[in-house]
This record gives C-alpha cells, structure tokens and sequence, in this order.
C-alpha cells in the first residue's frame, strides 16, 4: 500500500474509520489490506489518526467496521473477477 493509493471500500462509523486497500502480489493475485483508525482532534484542533481504540463503544465500532470490511473483502473474492 503506498501513500497515494486511494481504497476500494471505506466506511465510518462516529470516529472509527475501516479503509480496505486491493494489492497484488507477485503472481497477479489480489489480495486486500485492512486499514482501521479512530480519528481525534489534538490540543491545536488538528485531526489526527490513531490506532488506539478508547472504551467499549470505540471497540464494538471497529468490530463492525471489521466485519463490514470482511463482508465486501469475501464479496470480491467470491466474485472472481478484477475490482
């Protein structure tokens, strides 16, 4: 994954974000990275990332987050065809 590749699915729940990356690997098959980021405003009210997730409520986010993101990642898999 590099810094100016956009996702192929993102979905946000409150300030818990999932972002699924497609890459291929050195035989041509795709395969999917799962990026997972809660966002937060510092002291100076700039927005930053953080992979640290704060309390119940940020966790059962991610957790759906997760499985939206497995759900679309199977869906292509299942699809067989490119993205």
């Amino acid at each position: 994954m590099n810094a100016n590749q956009k996702p192929v699915f993102e979905s946000k729940l409150r300030q818990i974000r999932a972002s699924v990356f497609k890459n291929v690997d050195k035989v041509g098959r795709p395969y999917y990275n799962t990026q997972l980021v809660r966002r937060y405003q510092s002291g100076n009210d700039e927005w930053s990332n953080s992979s640290h997730f704060t309390g119940k409520s940020d966790l059962l986010l991610a957790r759906q987050l997760i499985e939206e993101s497995l759900k679309f990642i199977s869906e292509q898999e299942g699809a067989g065809g490119p993205l």
